[in-house]
């Protein structure tokens, strides 16, 4: 079998495509830098916010701890500003509007379904029985029981009183501990 010229160039040029693929494909990796968003980092020292423009999310931001809205507002290009500048807590939102440009902002709070997807923990002495079945371990039976316990003993002291509640083990609260607090 013989292998004519042009078949020949086109093995030799598949080849050479074949061998230096790898390297570009190394070289792009210090070309294009992929970059963190600024507020982008989730741990403990770091405070959750969210920030709404014109009644839409403009995004979850996680800030380090003793950040100032103010600061945080101006690190996301919002010419907004609170005339108090209080410091960022977890939970918080912050709404702006465009028009609202002199008048200030609105500091709210986060939604409790919201805090539970970004893995924030509820107040059990606050969340309601809707609120309690979007954690998971918790049923709409167990939310119902821990509503009542809750009436029962005037607001529940720590998480360990749920072991009142027929069933609930102490492998169960350490399940869904993480995602309730008690506010002291």
């Amino acid at each position: 079998m013989t292998i004519s010229e042009s078949k020949l160039k086109g093995i030799i040029a598949f080849c050479f495509m074949l061998a230096i693929i790898p390297f570009i494909g190394l070289l792009s990796q210090y070309i294009v830098k992929d970059k963190i968003p600024a507020f982008a980092n989730q741990g403990s020292h770091y405070e959750t916010v969210e920030i709404v423009e014109n009644k839409k999310s403009a995004g979850i931001y996680f800030v380090p701890q003793g950040t100032s809205v103010n600061q945080l507002l101006q690190s996301v290009g919002m010419k907004q500003k609170s005339k108090n500048d209080p410091e960022i807590k977890s939970g918080m939102k912050i709404e702006v509007h465009p028009a609202w440009v002199n008048k200030g902002i609105i500091i709210k709070e986060i939604s409790n379904a919201e805090k539970i997807s970004v893995g924030l923990a509820l107040d059990i002495n606050k969340a309601s029985k809707e609120d309690l079945i979007l954690i998971k371990g918790i049923g709409p039976a167990t939310a119902q029981k821990i509503v009542e316990l809750r009436k029962k003993v005037n607001g529940i002291k720590n998480i360990k009183q749920l072991m009142e509640i027929k069933g609930m083990k102490e492998k169960r609260i350490k399940q869904i501990e993480k995602y309730l607090y008690v506010k002291h």
